[in-house]
């Protein structure tokens, strides 16, 4: 574990992260059948801070079923605190299916009234979800239900030292023909820390330059550009920091975003002003995500992570992520 890890202050947790998780069903290339896993971009995220070492929390609603026990027991196992997730009687665990990468569309959603966008302010506890250094929320939960807007709106006013944490992480398929693109720019602006795609961006806004981004959601004080294999962009007190990204082989590229992103947000917690190692951890934990099939992966331990996080720039750009460089590491 990182010496670094500890307690702040009086909060109940460094990290709460509230949205949806569905169970995943999807072809195994080793058996004729299916294989299963938990896909939820909030939980994916709990679960990466959880196994970096930080007090994690995740919140929502599944259904009462074999599905949302699966699901629940996935994420409790990887040490992420679920004591603020509800079961509800009356609504499923969302569904997706998945594909393989080259398939598209690669996914198919059976969320609509699920258990989760059931969640509003009046069935979620408000301030006990900003018992916390970080709350993490996404553009996802905004698609789910008019419910679920207004709790996303209410956790982001709501007037608390912790942190709000914005990913974009647009999903066309939970979204009408025309795309919400002022809207999602007026809740990116009401968080202190925003994720986003450069491909996300052009999609929802037609910016095609970290620098228009940044011109868009002024608000936020730290805004982290994700440019894909090249690297990320982070604007943050005025400045603008890049770091390229780690390389290695991608076996399955979904979950890097949120990969990234408790990478980063460790780096919020632990090195608040270390915006290079916040980047770089954040990129570790992308290739983890990827090389692995599922979403989340299995991390390096400490020492192999310390030693990446402060090798100097050429090192850093040599770097390719695989057994090989683990085993040195």
């Amino acid at each position: 574990m990182d010496p670094a890890v500890g307690h702040h202050g009086d909060t109940r947790f460094d990290i709460v992260g509230l949205g949806e998780s569905m169970l995943s069903l999807f072809r195994d290339d080793v058996t004729p059948g299916f294989s299963w896993d938990i896909a939820g971009a909030e939980s994916n995220v709990a679960r990466n801070c959880a196994a970096l070492g930080l007090r994690t929390s995740w919140i929502s609603r599944l259904g009462a079923g074999i599905a949302g026990s699966l699901v629940h027991d996935v994420i409790a196992g990887s040490g992420v605190d679920t004591s603020g997730v509800a079961f509800s009687e009356d609504a499923p665990t969302g569904l997706m299916l998945k594909g393989p990468p080259e398939m598209q569309p690669r996914v198919q959603y059976y969320r609509r009234f699920s258990a989760a966008s059931q969640m509003s302010p009046t069935n979620v506890d408000v301030t006990g979800c900003l018992d916390t250094i970080v709350l993490h929320l996404t553009g996802i939960t905004l698609a789910l239900a008019e419910s679920c807007r207004e709790l996303l709106i209410s956790l982001l006013d709501a007037p608390s030292p912790a942190l709000r944490s914005f990913d974009l992480n647009w999903r066309p398929a939970l979204w009408p023909s025309v795309i919400p693109g002022e809207f999602l720019a007026d809740v990116a602006n009401r968080a202190d820390i925003v994720f986003v795609g450069l491909d996300e961006a052009e999609a929802v806004w037609g910016l095609s330059t970290a620098t228009d981004v940044r011109a868009m959601l002024d608000h936020p004080r730290h805004l982290v550009v994700k440019d894909g294999a090249n690297g990320v962009h982070t604007f943050f007190d005025g400045t603008v920091h890049f770091e390229p990204a780690l390389r290695g082989t991608v076996i399955d590229p979904m979950g890097a975003g949120d990969a990234f992103a408790a990478g980063f947000l460790y780096g919020i917690v632990k090195h608040p002003d270390d915006i290079r190692r916040g980047q770089r951890l954040g990129h570790i934990v992308a290739m983890s995500a990827v090389s692995s099939p599922n979403d989340v992966g299995h991390l390096p331990d400490w020492k192999a992570i310390d030693r990446m996080l402060d090798a100097n720039t050429h090192d850093w750009d040599s770097l390719v992520y695989g057994d090989a460089i683990l085993r040195d590491y």
